[in-house]
């Protein structure tokens, strides 16, 4: 027996069935590409920025939606889903592009929950905002990306942040 009460559990008993998380992309960069925090990006991260796996961006949420379904139906016979945003910096963008964007993968009924991976130096006030009051609607799943508690560490990998950042965005 697991000591602990895993998120497809946590998922199964919410939803009432398995649910399947689709990689989408938000057409986002990271601040640690563009030359804000620096450019190259960290050690571990690919030019698809982490999320290799997720459609390139097609400027239109809804078509990625309906492809990721798709691609995956013959897998599952699921009929709820998570909409990832994963490759990047998912918050790092003015507040109207991600209202549209994630107002949008919120409001189509296949979804049943909203997942969005971002750097804890980017959760300004009013994207904190934006994802309460999503949250209000739907779930959202907010990965942090850490990849390590060590300072050292962080700096050899290129992180761009100190651990400090991350627990004031976590507290």
């Amino acid at each position: 027996m697991r000591r602990y009460r895993s998120l497809n559990d946590y998922l199964k008993d919410t939803f009432g069935e398995k649910v399947y998380k689709l990689a989408l992309d938000g057409g986002m960069t990271c601040p640690n590409r563009d030359g804000t925090k620096g450019t190259g990006g960290c050690i571990f991260c690919s030019e698809g920025g982490s999320g290799d796996f997720a459609e390139r961006y097609t400027g239109n949420i809804e078509t990625q939606i309906t492809d990721a379904i798709s691609r995956i139906s013959g897998k599952t016979k699921a009929e709820k889903f998570i909409a990832y945003f994963q490759s990047y910096t998912n918050t790092y963008a003015p507040r109207p592009y991600l209202e549209k964007l994630f107002c949008t993968a919120v409001e189509d009924e296949r979804i049943a929950a909203l997942s969005i991976g971002t750097r804890p130096d980017c959760l300004p006030p009013d994207i904190i905002g934006l994802l309460d009051e999503l949250n209000k609607i739907k779930p959202v799943f907010v990965e942090l990306g850490l990849q390590t508690s060590n300072e050292a560490t962080g700096k050899l990998i290129r992180r761009g942040y100190p651990l400090c950042v991350y627990d004031e965005a976590v507290y």
